[in-house]
């Protein structure tokens, strides 16, 4: 059985892998962007590097790798490491300046059951997570953390 605290020790602590995960994007020049629960987030050129620990979205990254679609991020790569380690290479976007009203949730679900990929987009009592969206150069919305 695992222990509460073998988990919780997992996430407070970053495991030599990661560090070296990080560290090895920091030395290409990556710039911080930011960290989540699960993961950080850095810009290298002109695209994103997510270092993730968080298995169910290495798994949905790569069955969108390659694929243009209408409210995901488009994944140049996924690099697994290990089933709770890995790299997830995507475009870069701009900061979402709509509002939850403003957001399709039954388009983006419909799309998200079409593709075969569960988004971590509900917060709080239903809410939407706005942390987990984006836009594209002409304004259109982008889920980021699949």
């Amino acid at each position: 059985m695992i222990s509460i605290s073998k988990i919780l020790k997992e996430i407070l602590d970053p495991t030599q892998e990661y560090q070296e995960l990080v560290n090895d994007i920091i030395d290409q020049g990556g710039e911080y962007l930011g960290e989540g629960d699960y993961g950080v987030v850095f810009l290298v050129g002109d695209k994103v590097k997510k270092v993730t620990t968080d298995s169910e979205e290495l798994e949905d990254a790569q069955q969108i790798k390659q694929q243009r679609t209408k409210y995901f991020v488009y994944i140049y790569d996924v690099e697994v490491r290990n089933p709770k380690l890995g790299i997830i290479t995507m475009e870069n976007l701009q900061p979402f300046t709509g509002s939850e009203q403003d957001v399709p949730i039954d388009d983006i679900m419909e799309e998200a059951d079409l593709l075969g990929i569960y988004p971590d987009l509900e917060g709080p009592g239903g809410s939407i997570k706005m942390d987990n969206l984006m836009q594209d150069k002409t304004g259109r919305i982008k889920v980021i953390d699949v």
